[in-house]
């Protein structure tokens, strides 16, 4: 954990913690915790001599921001990388369990991408997240095949499926946003790949204690199967929603960002700087999801994992939990990740035994 000291480390996991279990399941949770204060970019910090025990590495420290160049680069590459140079001195590890993103493809992807396909390294990617997360697994592959790694790669992850949004309101207040817009970008026939947190919490640890796995990558996505389609969401704001009117999306061409920008200032104003940033995130998001991309998941079933609901199943939980937020509120959550100045590391890297 990173902090200033242990306490402070304690602290931060702790508060984290209470976002999905409350605080007296917090106080429990956090006695079965060692915590070793460090962080990736500062390769001395690693050096703990506990880290010699460690079995099982689950990585998901990453910095998310689509506009931080080259903090992305420090924290998703070489922080890996420091990480990685670590790992190779614990004698007991069994799996480095890496978390990259689906969007390895890059901006011009096929309809379905396999979790076969390698990374897109000479692709076109719409922002520095995605471009580092290629080179991280590119340079895990080739730098580090004698350790234990094994590559997943989520889809967009939003809400949970009990708790909706109070772990996080990140990415959700985007597709509430577009409901009150009205606007889609691609095809109105087509949808996205989104897959609840907890789910895919679940996958994780999954993945991280199977003894044996068939293979070393693999896309924690919905898939065909599971994708939400435009048309799904829209009834299913509409049953959530029945004041808000029918909802009757409509089709705007990618690019056409006038029109996005007059209906925006239409719904929302612009008279606010985070007004400004959260149009800015929206051209982001829906240069995404304009791909209407399928990132397959069949190696997932395989092993055995069930299929996540699409954000239709359980839409109700993100809007009513927490209820009265605006999504100007919700919007926070992922401020950083837009705003001039350099997001932080939105995850702690965590090493633990499986038995922890």
């Amino acid at each position: 954990m990173r902090g200033k000291g242990e306490e402070q480390a304690r602290a931060r996991l702790v508060e984290n913690l209470i976002r999905f279990m409350g605080a007296d399941g917090a106080r429990k949770a956090i006695r079965r915790v060692e915590i070793v204060v460090g962080d990736i970019t500062d390769p001395t910090s690693l050096e703990d001599g506990r880290l010699d025990a460690v079995t099982h590495i689950l990585h998901l420290a990453a910095d998310t921001s689509f506009r931080a160049q080259e903090l992305c680069h420090l924290i998703n590459v070489e922080g890996t990388r420091a990480l990685a140079v670590r790992a190779r001195r614990m004698p007991h590890l069994q799996r480095f369990l890496y978390g990259g993103t689906a969007m390895i493809c890059g901006g011009n992807p096929p309809p379905v991408v396999t979790e076969s396909d390698a990374p897109a390294e000479a692709a076109q990617h719409l922002v520095p997240y995605t471009r580092t997360k290629v080179a991280a697994e590119a340079m895990l592959r080739q730098e580090f095949a004698d350790l234990p790694v094994v590559m997943v790669r989520p889809s967009i992850v939003t809400g949970h499926r009990t708790l909706g949004c109070i772990p996080s309101s990140s990415i959700f207040w985007m597709f509430r946003a577009g409901d009150r817009l009205r606007l889609v970008t691609g095809e109105l026939a087509g949808g996205i790949d989104v897959v609840p947190v907890d789910w895919t919490a679940e996958i994780l640890v999954g993945l991280l204690a199977k003894p044996t796995l068939a293979h070393d990558v693999y896309h924690l996505s919905a898939g065909e199967a599971k994708r939400t389609t435009w048309d799904s969401l829209a009834a299913a704001f509409e049953r959530c929603d029945p004041q808000g009117g029918p909802r009757c999306y409509s089709r705007f061409d990618d690019g056409d960002w006038k029109t996005l920008r007059a209906r925006f200032q239409a719904v929302f104003g612009l008279d606010q700087p985070i007004k400004l940033a959260m149009l800015r995130a929206m051209r982001a998001y829906y240069q995404f999801s304009t791909l209407g991309v399928v990132f397959a998941n069949e190696r997932l079933t395989a092993e055995g994992f069930s299929l996540p609901p699409t954000l239709s199943d359980y839409l109700p939980a993100c809007l009513s939990a927490p209820a009265n937020l605006s999504i100007l509120d919700q919007f926070a959550d992922d401020l950083g990740m837009f705003d001039e100045a350099p997001a932080v590391q939105e995850n702690s890297v965590q090493p633990t035994p499986v038995a922890a």
